[in-house]
C-alpha cells in the first residue's frame, strides 16, 4: 500500500467536512437530531467526528513517524518534534479557549473595558478543550511509539492507561464521587478536574462545572491514538491489498460488537470517553477506512473525492480559523431589522435563511454554506500549494 494513503485522505477531509456541519448551525435551538451530541450515554452521528479525527492522528502517525523509525531517523530529533508539536497544538487550543481575552469588539463591551480585563481574562480560562486533548493524545501517544520500540510494550502501556482509567473510575476512593458512577454529577473526571484545575477552568455547558476533554478522560483518547497507529502499522505491511480490506472488516465489524457489549457494564459515553467507547468508535473508523479505500483503491471510483481531499489538506487552518469566525460573528454586533442590536450570526440566520428555509431547515443551510465557505477558502491554499504544517 502506498505510504500516502489517498483514502486516508479522504476519510480526514469528510470528518473535517462533518465537524463543521456539527459545529456551526445557524441556530443551536433548531438542529436535527443526528446532528447533536448524544445528551450523555449513547451516540449519534456527531459524536463520531472527535475519534475519528484521533484515530486519523494515530494512523498518519504510523505513516510518516513508523516509517521514520524504520529508516534510522535521530530519535531525539524525533522526541523533539512530537513535544513541539503536541505543545503547539495544546497552545493553539489554549488561545482559541480564551480568544478574544476580553479585547472590546462591540460598544458594550467597550463602555466597560478596563486595560485589566485582558490579564485577568486567565482567571477563568477553560484549560481543556478539543485541540488541547488531541495535543495531549498526540504527545502522550508520540512518546509511548518513540520510548516504547516493540508493540508488546506498546500495548501495555495502553493497558496501563485504560487501568488508570478504570481504577479512578470504579474503585470509593472520595467519598459521593466515582465508585463505577458513569453519570455527570458525581463521576471521577469531574472530581479530579474540579480538584486539580478548579471549577472556574472548566466547561460550564452541562449546568454544572464539568469538562468533557477533562485530565483522568484523556487518558483512554491516548488508546484512540494508538489504534489508529496499530492500524497504519498493518497497511504499511507489504500484504495484498485487498487481503488486508477483508481483514480490517473483520476486525472493524468485532470491535464494533465488542464496544457495544460492553456498553452493557460501561456506558457509551463520549464526555467521558469510555473503554466501551473508544472500542466502539474504533471498530466504525476502521470500517470507514475499508469503505474509503475500497470505493477509491478498488472500484476507482474518485470522481468525488477532490472535495474532502481539499477540506483534509489543511485540517488545523479550518478548525482554527472557523473557531475565531464563530466568535467574531457572535460577538461583532449590528442592527436587525426590528432595530435590535443582535450579533452578525443571528442577523444573518434571522434575516436571510429563516424566511428562506425556516428555522430548522435554514439552521442547516446557514451550516452548509460554513462548508462552501470554508472550501472555497481551502481550495485556494491547494491550488496555490499553502500547507499549514505544525
Amino acid at each position: 500500500m502506498k505510504d500516502r494513503m489517498i483514502s486516508l485522505d479522504v476519510f480526514r477531509g469528510l470528518t473535517v467536512g462533518l465537524m463543521i456541519l456539527v459545529n456551526n448551525p445557524g441556530s443551536w435551538s433548531h438542529i436535527y437530531g443526528p446532528l447533536r451530541h448524544a445528551s450523555w450515554h449513547g451516540w449519534t452521528p456527531t459524536d463520531l467526528v472527535f475519534p475519528f479525527f484521533l484515530f486519523i492522528v494515530g494512523v498518519a502517525m504510523a505513516l510518516s513517524l513508523g516509517k521514520r523509525i524504520e529508516s534510522g531517523a535521530d530519535l531525539a530529533e524525533l522526541k523533539k518534534k512530537v513535544w513541539s508539536r503536541g505543545a503547539i497544538i495544546i497552545g493553539l487550543g489554549l488561545f482559541l479557549n480564551g480568544f478574544p481575552f476580553n479585547i472590546p469588539l462591540n460598544a458594550e463591551m467597550a463602555a466597560s473595558f478596563e486595560f485589566m480585563d485582558i490579564p485577568r481574562r486567565l482567571l477563568t480560562l477553560r484549560y481543556w478543550g478539543v485541540l488541547q486533548r488531541i495535543g495531549l493524545s498526540y504527545l502522550i501517544g508520540g512518546l509511548i511509539i518513540l520510548y516504547l520500540p516493540r508493540t508488546r510494550s506498546r500495548i501495555l502501556a495502553a493497558v496501563l492507561l485504560i487501568a488508570i482509567y478504570e481504577f479512578f473510575m470504579r474503585v470509593p476512593l472520595v467519598e459521593g464521587w466515582g465508585a463505577g458512577s458513569f453519570a455527570l454529577a458525581d463521576n471521577f473526571v469531574r472530581f479530579m478536574d474540579i480538584k486539580i484545575f478548579g471549577e472556574a477552568h472548566l466547561y460550564g455547558g452541562t449546568g454544572m462545572p464539568f469538562d468533557p476533554e477533562g485530565f483522568l478522560s484523556t487518558l483512554p483518547a491516548v488508546l484512540t491514538v494508538l489504534s489508529g497507529f496499530w492500524l497504519g502499522e498493518y497497511l504499511r505491511k507489504p500484504v495484498d491489498h485487498q487481503e488486508k480490506l477483508s481483514n480490517l472488516s473483520i476486525i472493524g465489524i468485532m470491535l464494533f460488537m465488542l464496544g457495544s457489549i460492553m456498553g452493557i457494564v460501561e456506558p457509551i459515553n463520549k464526555q467521558l470517553w469510555t473503554v466501551s467507547y473508544v472500542i466502539t468508535m474504533d471498530g466504525l473508523a476502521v470500517m470507514m477506512i475499508v469503505l474509503s479505500s475500497y470505493l477509491i483503491d478498488v472500484k476507482k471510483m474518485d470522481f468525488w473525492i477532490k472535495p474532502a481531499i481539499v477540506f483534509g489538506s489543511n485540517a488545523l487552518v479550518v478548525f482554527v480559523g472557523s473557531g475565531i469566525m464563530g466568535r467574531l460573528m457572535y460577538m461583532i454586533k449590528t442592527t436587525n431589522a426590528d432595530g435590535e442590536i443582535v450579533g452578525i450570526k443571528q442577523a444573518i440566520y434571522s434575516g436571510l435563511y429563516v424566511p428562506l428555509a425556516g428555522d430548522l431547515n435554514g439552521s442547516l443551510l446557514y451550516a452548509l454554506t460554513n462548508i462552501a465557505f470554508w472550501l472555497a477558502i481551502l481550495w485556494y491554499l491547494y491550488s496555490k500549494k499553502i500547507f499549514v504544517k505544525i
